[in-house]
């Protein structure tokens, strides 16, 4: 089952967003992508808290939120070798197309499978 690995890619898609948007101007085709990641990943966690117990699909959305956040803040503060960051926030930013479609693909297959039988 998809639910857990496509809930943290869209927590950590939501997470890069977030930054992205406070440091630079984003274009309208940034906020239609993200309106369509923000919807699939919504459905994503109805469809956790409509199978799964509820404690489970709200512990696994805390600590993803949670894993996200440091991870993202790690990369914002830099992890440098001979004084060269490690992995810039602008190679993170390249990623925000696959993260939204693996979210949104995520998110179609997991509820259809299950729908489908």
């Amino acid at each position: 089952m998809l639910l857990y690995p496509t809930l943290f890619l869209g927590l950590l898609y939501f997470k890069i967003f977030r930054v992205r948007r406070q440091q630079e101007k984003i274009a309208l085709w940034h906020n239609v992508k993200g309106v369509l990641t923000l919807l699939a990943t919504l459905a994503l966690i109805v469809f956790g808290f409509m199978t799964q117990s509820w404690y489970a699909v709200l512990i696994a959305i805390i600590l993803s939120a949670v894993i996200a956040s440091l991870m993202i803040t790690t990369v914002q503060l830099g992890i440098f070798i001979d004084g060269k960051p490690l992995l810039k926030i602008s190679a993170i930013y390249r990623l925000m197309p696959l993260l939204a479609l693996l979210t949104i693909s995520g998110s179609l297959v997991t509820i259809t499978t299950y729908y489908l039988g």
